[in-house]
């Protein structure tokens, strides 16, 4: 085979292995010889080719992925496929090709200063790509090399000290070991040099081990010190059609189809707490208020009452619109959060100098700026609107601020209209967010996957896609802090600044006189 084609085919076969490790595929496995194949082209390629096998690398498990852009972004926007690839291809490029490619050209440098240079500093860059693609540009730290272990549960409570990045630096580490012995294995037989070459691997499957057994020993003790009462919540899925939310003639059906399908689970199962999806009331409670006597007789037939989503105005020198979480009490009162980390586009125009301007259209929202704590009868309630479940600092910012029960409300019709996958990807990256926080996550989306996840990361009591209907569950506040709570990101910061400091030139030798 033709050196260019060898080349293209390592490439090919990287990005199809590091998609296949996520759902919809869920050949998790994958994950731990993804980056072999764009390693054995690094070792012989220019600083150019490294760059471009990188890009395309990024760009091939990056479609494999997301498939569902495409068409999320022609139909959010009522645009054309073109349009839709267009789009896909921008958010690509910005968040994952060119990163991908830099790594390469990185880790290209560290394999040719020797195998424990590699085996060390390969793993800390690739998370420190993975820290860039998750803050810089608004953030997109969509299916992390990680998140590919959801299911792995004794491997991935690590995530409680340093976030998804020490599952992805542990997968990263191995990926380096076995290709360090299998280039020795490759150029010679000799038993002492393939031994010699082996320690990496040894030592990265010694990793691997430490994680599991820390993580067997933390579901343990986890589970021991669960609270003794819990609480019953009940997670409401409508199912209604996505577009609804843009047409007013349905506001009424829209709110009434929540309502009963509420009054029927109040009625057989009592729940403790109410819980709708992004958007499940599309009318202005501040300027329709007669949508506001159901939702507080709802709220006073609970414990802790009823949690929905919705929009919110703020007249003021100039109208905001808002994206908000809202939280009816018991006694009738009536709280907001409004969301932090909005979508690039779909719900602002991240290209708009002026603020008012880009706020003014309808569609275009005002981004929060407080992560607010409903406070309630089961516990204090954090609540994550939609994609903010993908940012561990936001799921952080509320535990800090006192958050007992984390929640996250969805709507995720946009994008899986035809069940490729995004939904079962957004669960699977917020079972990061339960374990990082040792938290109970409650996830009403308005299309499915509804559902629970516990502290340890078990989902339990979902409710499947594209169907309508109610979910229970038992939850518990929880009041301790873990380790990645408290320092949050400094595992990821220390490895770029250990990558950073393995690519520095060396320094040369002096001779002796």
């Amino acid at each position: 085979m033709r050196p260019r084609l060898l080349d293209l085919a390592l490439v090919l076969t990287g990005g199809a292995l590091y998609a296949a490790a996520f759902p919809p595929y869920g050949q998790d496995v994958a994950a731990w010889i993804a980056l072999v194949p764009l390693l054995a082209l690094l070792a012989r390629a220019s600083a150019g080719g490294a760059f471009l096998a990188g890009a395309t690398y990024g760009a091939v498990f990056f479609t494999a992925i997301v498939p569902w852009v495409v068409e999320a972004a022609a139909g959010f926007f009522n645009a054309g496929v073109i349009a839709g690839i267009a789009f896909g291809a921008l958010i690509c490029a910005l968040f994952v090709s060119g990163w991908v490619g830099l790594f390469a050209v990185a880790a290209r440098r560290l394999l040719r200063r020797g195998r424990w240079h590699a085996f060390v500093g390969i793993p800390a860059l690739w998370v420190a790509y993975e820290l860039a693609r998750a803050t810089l540009f608004t953030g997109l730290p969509w299916e992390l090399l990680g998140h590919s272990q959801w299911r792995r549960l004794p491997l991935v409570q690590v995530a409680d000290l340093g976030g998804v990045y020490v599952v992805s630096f542990v997968i990263a580490a191995v990926n380096v070991g076995i290709y360090l012995a299998l280039r020795t294995a490759a150029r010679t037989a000799r038993g002492c040099r393939l031994v010699r070459a082996s320690a990496p691997l040894a030592m990265a499957l010694g990793l691997v081990a430490a994680c599991v057994g820390y993580g067997v020993w933390r579901i343990d003790a986890t589970t021991r010190t669960s609270a003794a009462s819990t609480a019953t919540v009940a997670l409401a899925q409508g199912n209604l059609p996505a577009s609804w939310r843009w047409e007013r003639s349905n506001a009424e059906r829209n709110l009434l189809a929540y309502v009963s399908l509420s009054r029927r689970v109040i009625a057989e199962s009592h729940p403790d707490l109410l819980i709708w999806p992004e958007y499940a009331v599309t009318l202005y409670p501040e300027r329709d208020p007669a949508s506001l006597p159901a939702l507080r007789d709802l709220a006073r037939r609970t414990t802790a009452g009823l949690v929905f989503g919705g929009p919110r105005v703020e007249d003021g020198a100039r109208t905001r619109y808002f994206n908000s979480a809202y939280h009816v009490a018991t006694t009738g009162t009536l709280a907001a959060y409004d969301k932090i980390r909005l979508v690039p586009f779909a719900e602002y125009r991240p290209l708009a100098f002026d603020e008012a301007l880009a706020a003014d259209d309808d569609g275009e929202f005002s981004a929060g700026t407080e992560s607010t704590v409903f406070p309630t009868a089961i516990g204090r309630l954090g609540v994550l609107i939609c994609y903010e479940i993908i940012f561990p600092d936001l799921a952080r910012r509320l535990t800090r601020a006192g958050a007992e029960i984390l929640v996250n409300i969805s709507n995720d019709g946009w994008v899986d209209r035809a069940g490729l996958g995004a939904g079962i990807q957004h669960l699977s990256i917020a079972v990061f967010r339960a374990i990082e926080n040792r938290r109970f996550v409650a996830r009403a989306a308005a299309s499915g996957i509804s559902g629970f996840i516990d502290p340890v990361g078990r989902p339990f009591g979902l409710l499947d896609a594209d169907r309508s209907g109610v979910a229970l569950g038992e939850v518990s506040a929880r009041r301790e802090l873990s380790v990645y709570t408290r320092v949050g990101d400094a595992f990821a910061l220390g490895c770029v600044v250990v990558g950073v400091a393995l690519l520095l030139p060396r320094r040369p030798r002096r001779r002796s006189a």
